[in-house]
């Protein structure tokens, strides 16, 4: 166990990016003597130890454990993680299915306002009692004006000439 200690102090310092200095920094020692504990010259104190522990947020596996040991260790915490994740990827599964049918209903929503919309713009068929096209004598299809062309727009202007000049004139009613 303690001949795995330097290897995993080397392996889980370069993991955090730190250079022998930083890690000896951190932890209150010089750069010679991670050297030495990292090298297996020398172990550390228990004080030491502990505080290569909670910088490097090390378990003991991770820090005595041999490369099996560890890959296991790490593999049930992997699958903890998964389980917790899981449940997350479910929820925003749930929420993007919800979104998808909202985000279609508005789409469908829109195209039957455009539609609305076209429709009172352009010529639609005639049809008789049964729902059938009326055709001419060439057998084409017959037409309406659409909506916009039937409107009688010299009525509505007439009309609007005669609220305006209630409007002007309402004193005198």
């Amino acid at each position: 166990m303690i001949e795995n200690f330097g290897g995993n102090v080397v392996r889980l310092r370069k993991e955090f990016g730190y250079s022998q200095e930083d890690l000896g920094k951190e932890i209150g020692v010089n750069k010679q003597t991670i050297s030495n504990i990292e090298r297996g010259v020398r172990y550390p104190t228990f004080e030491t130890l502990e505080k290569i522990a909670k910088v490097l947020n090390a378990s003991a596996v991770q820090l005595f454990g041999t490369e099996k040991e560890i890959e296991v260790a790490d593999t049930s915490y992997v699958i903890d993680r998964m389980d917790e994740y899981e449940d997350k990827m479910q929820g925003m599964m749930r929420f993007a299915k919800i979104f998808d049918e909202q985000y279609l209903r508005e789409i469908e929503e829109t195209y039957k306002k455009a539609l609305y919309i076209q429709n009172l713009f352009t010529e639609q068929p005639l049809v008789n009692e049964e729902g059938h096209n009326i055709l001419n004598e060439d057998n084409q299809t017959k037409l309406k004006p659409s909506f916009f062309d039937s409107l009688p727009i010299k009525e509505i202007d007439s009309l609007i000439e005669k609220i305006d000049y209630i409007k002007a004139n309402q004193n005198l009613l």
